[in-house]
């Protein structure tokens, strides 16, 4: 399965969500890319960040882990851990999996294919 291409990205965890996209490039088992999303968190104001990945496929599923991030707007200062994530490949259309961060929140996400190529 090649990966390489933009995806709706959403994720739940315990205090909030995130919505936006994924844009992925595959070379073998080796996976880079970024997410770029809109966190939401309950009492808090929203902010707009773009994580580079770096991810490892081995058999069945995706690692993708964080790298670095950058924080796009927000209305104040922005204390982001970056996230690992465990996907499982079933679907070439659709991904599910979960993530944890540095500090030990977890988050449940899909990833959405928005574009299919045309052979």
């Amino acid at each position: 399965m090649d990966l390489t291409g933009f995806w709706h990205f959403f994720e739940e965890f315990g205090a909030g969500f995130d919505l936006g996209y994924a844009i992925f490039h595959q070379e073998g088992d080796r996976v880079t890319g970024a997410l770029v999303y809109t966190e939401y968190i309950e009492l808090e104001s929203p902010f707009v960040i773009k994580v580079d990945v770096l991810g490892e496929i081995m058999e069945d599923r995706l690692l993708l882990k964080g790298q670095s991030y950058e924080i796009i707007e927000s209305v104040g200062e922005i204390h982001y851990c970056l996230d690992d994530r465990m996907v499982i490949l079933d679907d070439p259309m659709w991904l599910e999996g979960h993530s944890v961060d540095d500090q030990d929140l977890e988050g449940r996400f899909i990833l959405r294919r928005m574009f299919v190529e045309e052979n």
